[in-house]
């Protein structure tokens, strides 16, 4: 073996020194960037978890606090008095009704989820409640979306048949593209309140004794009267009624028996009255009575002798006691009187007065001049019109007559007590003119052979026939002069000459 030069071989851990320092300095720095790495996302999960935790507790707390405010709302509509409702407006259906409707209406929820508009509540308070909605909605289309509330009242009716009053508070709702899509409503019981609200209004505008409306009252209705008046062109009247001797019932038998007495008097005059009719207590004894349309002054006439005559009847008090008043009415009528509450007012007042200074129980139409002796004047004329004419020229002037024989006993019937002999001539008089009248009228239709000739005869006989008794009751005090005037008007006038002739009128007026 050739000999080997000194320091040509290493041992192989000094062949590689060199190389192995570099390589563990590299696989040092690669450990200690390996391990600031992993320091660093630790770093990082940890505080991603920290932060994952914090939102999973918040988010915890958050639907802890959720649930809570769910149980709350929950346990107020379940608990409420009012009603929590929600409706679909594509629908018109609810979408939530609270328990508490059956508290108000005696319906189980679904029930009256199930109801249509019409079981939901009256058409009057349908037509105000989606009346308001309409508008509501028509207003936030056109732009106006600041406040959708709207408060109506509204009638529902109980599951027993009676009627709730309600109030509906109710308010718009959208999607989240800002489309109408729902109504959350609040519905609340108000019958109490409106119970109190009567209280009161019967305190403003009512008489507490007779129950009778108050002047207040009177005058709003006086003035809706006239300007229906004015509007249709037709005519009204105002009653004043004055009682006589009340006083004296006051003073012998106290005040209680005062105001016995004038309720009974409020509940006698309103048996006389129609329902659209208004009699009212302005104070003490003095009543007035609105007749808000007639068709003539002998319509208002007709009115006060009926109040007239049955405030002369006797009251009998449950004690056994008697009471005897009667009563002096002025009327006014518009146009003729006044055009204006005032007016009518004024003229009215002064009509009974004219009335109380020519004596007790009397009944009188306004007259300017209170100095005249009213006894002597025609207070009321039937009119003739051209359109009652029938054709047959000696007929229409019978008619005639009769209108002015009978505005003549109208006339004279009013003050029968005072002048009986009067009143007599006048029914006398024109008793025979529609004897005289009947036979001509029968006479000129058997020239012309009317076919019911004999059923018309017939209606001739019992008018005259019921004339003489009712004449004969009222001269017995049996029947009031108001029914006399009731027969000549109703009976004699329109009943026979303004309809059963007006069936003649054809053979008169006949094409040649």
């Amino acid at each position: 073996m050739a000999d080997i030069p000194e320091g040509a071989i290493r041992p192989a851990h000094q062949a590689t020194g060199q190389s192995g320092i570099i390589h563990l300095y590299i696989f040092n720095v690669v450990t200690l960037v390996i391990s600031g790495l992993c320091v660093a996302l630790a770093a990082i999960f940890i505080h991603l978890y920290r932060k994952l935790k914090e939102e999973s507790n918040a988010r915890q707390v958050a639907l802890a606090e959720l649930e809570e405010k769910e149980r709350n709302f929950r346990f107020i509509t379940e608990n409420s008095a009012d009603v929590i409702w929600t409706m679909d407006i594509a629908t018109g259906k609810f979408t939530y009704v609270s328990p508490s409707v059956y508290n108000l209406r005696g319906y189980t929820v679904e029930e009256v989820m199930a109801q249509s508009r019409e079981e939901l509540m009256t058409p009057e308070s349908a037509e105000r409640a989606f009346g308001a909605l309409t508008h509501a909605m028509e207003r936030w289309s056109a732009g106006e979306r600041g406040d959708t509330r709207r408060v109506t009242e509204v009638d529902q009716p109980h599951k027993d048949g009676h009627l709730v009053s309600t109030e509906v508070v109710t308010t718009l709702h959208t999607n989240a593209e800002g489309q109408l899509t729902s109504i959350i409503g609040i519905s609340r019981d108000i019958t109490e309140r409106k119970k109190s609200e009567e209280v009161i209004r019967n305190l403003a505008f009512y008489d507490s004794l007779t129950r009778l409306p108050n002047r207040r009252l009177l005058l709003d209705r006086l003035e809706q009267a006239i300007a229906q008046a004015k509007r249709k062109g037709i005519s009204l009247a105002l009653l004043f009624i004055d009682l006589d001797k009340f006083k004296p019932v006051n003073d012998l038998y106290g005040h209680e028996v005062g105001d016995w007495l004038l309720q009974a008097v409020a509940h006698r005059m309103q048996c006389c009255l129609r329902e659209s009719d208004t009699a009212a207590r302005i104070g003490g004894d003095e009543f007035i009575v609105l007749l808000p349309e007639i068709n003539n002054s002998a319509d208002a006439l007709t009115v006060a002798e009926k109040i007239r005559d049955i405030l002369n009847q006797p009251f009998y008090m449950l004690s056994g006691q008697l009471l005897n008043i009667s009563a002096c009415i002025g009327i006014a009528l518009y146009p003729e009187h006044g055009l204006t509450e005032k007016q009518l007012m004024k003229n009215g007042d002064t009509a009974m007065y004219q009335a109380k200074e020519s004596g007790r129980n009397k009944v009188f139409i306004y007259h300017g001049n209170t100095g005249s002796a009213m006894s002597d004047e025609i207070l009321l004329r039937l009119n003739w019109r051209k359109s009652y004419e029938s054709g047959e020229p000696s007929i229409d002037e019978e008619h005639k007559e009769l209108f002015r024989l009978a505005s003549v006993l109208i006339n004279t019937a009013m003050e029968q007590d005072d002048h009986p002999d009067r009143f007599a001539q006048a029914f006398q008089a024109l008793l025979a003119h529609a004897i005289k009248h009947f036979a001509g009228e029968e006479q000129i239709l058997a020239a012309y052979e009317y076919e019911d000739l004999e059923e018309h005869v017939r209606l001739h006989r019992e008018l005259v026939l019921r004339a003489n008794k009712l004449y004969q009751a009222i001269t017995t005090r049996q029947l009031s002069v108001g029914q006399l005037i009731d027969f000549i008007i109703d009976d004699l006038v329109k009943g026979h000459m303004l309809k059963k002739d007006r069936k003649l009128y054809h053979l008169f007026r006949k094409v040649p």
